[in-house]
């Protein structure tokens, strides 16, 4: 009851823009092009221009965090106009492929075209065009990295990050958390086997936009690093952050 309470609540307060799914709807309805699985994490705090709804395309499984802006034009004209008179218009045309994470306080530029498999970092400034399969960042942003050379990155910062995560908390809770808390890096220690069903929170991850025949197979055939979430606990307990490679 309480939470349906919060979410009358929220819708009172914010409007269409209250979930995700409102304001995706909201979006759809004034005309933006948009895909299927497009998550607006904090939505009320992302503003995406409608002045030309029409202007702005958004593929599948796009991820566009906190205090995000999208526009498809700009007022600078205004300043043109003061001095001669003229009036320049300044509109183009967003395009978001399919697949692509903004990071919190992106701002993307009219005329922006962002190719498939694309991870913007925070902060940026995203004008032009960016090639697919790629990370950018930055003012403006720019490719920092291919998209496999992140990937074999991540790869190897799994261990270390975990291990973090799992130190920090027991400093803060003077206890170990449940394997749960590591639901993005259960694939460390859960094991495989066909004839026993996943844990229900990592399942949910795999589900994940439609995820779930992708991550499955992916993750049978992989192997754990360790033999079960204690196993990952004595290593976290025998090592220090210094001896982590």
């Amino acid at each position: 009851m309480l939470h349906a309470l919060k979410h009358v609540i929220s819708g009172m307060i914010y409007g269409h823009k209250a979930t995700s799914d409102r304001y995706v709807a909201w979006l759809r309805k004034q005309g933006v092009r948009i895909g299927s699985h497009v998550h607006l994490y904090t939505p009320w705090s992302i503003k995406i221009d409608t002045q030309r709804p029409w202007m702005i395309e958004i593929g599948n499984n796009v991820h566009i965090t906190a205090d995000c802006s999208i526009l498809q034009h700009d007022y600078s004209w205004s300043v043109i106009q003061h001095l001669t008179g003229e009036v320049l218009g300044a509109c183009g045309k967003v395009h978001i492929g399919n697949n692509v994470f903004i990071g919190q306080k992106t701002v993307v530029l009219r005329g922006t075209e962002i190719g498939d498999n694309t991870i913007i970092g925070a902060g940026s400034v995203v004008v032009g065009r960016l090639e697919g399969n790629a990370v950018y960042a930055g003012v403006p942003a720019r490719k920092i990295s291919n998209l496999d050379t992140f990937i074999a990155k991540r790869r190897t910062q799994q261990i270390i990050e975990a291990t973090q995560l799992v130190e920090e908390y027991k400093a803060v809770y003077k206890q170990f958390p449940s394997k749960e808390i590591l639901r993005e890096f259960f694939w460390l220690f859960e094991q495989r086997a066909s004839n026993v069903a996943l844990n229900p929170v990592f399942q949910k991850v795999h589900e994940l936009d439609d995820n779930k025949e992708r991550s499955t197979q992916a993750f049978m055939k992989s192997h754990p690093q360790f033999d079960n979430y204690e196993s990952f606990l004595a290593y976290i307990k025998e090592h220090d952050n210094s001896n982590i490679v």
